[in-house]
């Protein structure tokens, strides 16, 4: 199962932002079993053109009110370092190409 990598800090956020491009945040807390089945479908859309993170939002806290991150799994998705739009709760993952693909 392919899993995404964790950005554990503001700074590695901030640094992920400069890279032009697309960008989905997948905000999920351990506990969330829907963030769970979430990942993999978002991993299996990045790739190429398009970056992908989780971020927990009981750790990073400060980042997941930033964003007005209200619940669990939130995926953001950014366009070079911009916020464009947001999704919550399950999605599939052709829900999710068809999503991204709207932002190329």
């Amino acid at each position: 199962m392919a899993t995404l990598s964790n950005l554990t800090s503001p700074a590695e956020l901030e640094a992920v932002l400069t890279v032009p491009g697309l960008l989905v945040l997948d905000f999920y807390t351990q506990a969330c079993m829907i963030c769970r089945r979430v990942e993999p479908m978002v991993a299996a859309v990045s790739g190429g053109a398009v970056r992908a993170y989780k971020v927990d939002a009981e750790r990073l806290l400060d980042i997941a009110i930033q964003y007005n991150v209200q619940g669990v799994p939130t995926l953001l998705l950014f366009r070079d370092g911009c916020l464009v739009d947001r999704r919550s709760g399950f999605v599939t993952a052709s829900a999710l190409r068809e999503w991204i693909g709207t932002q190329q």
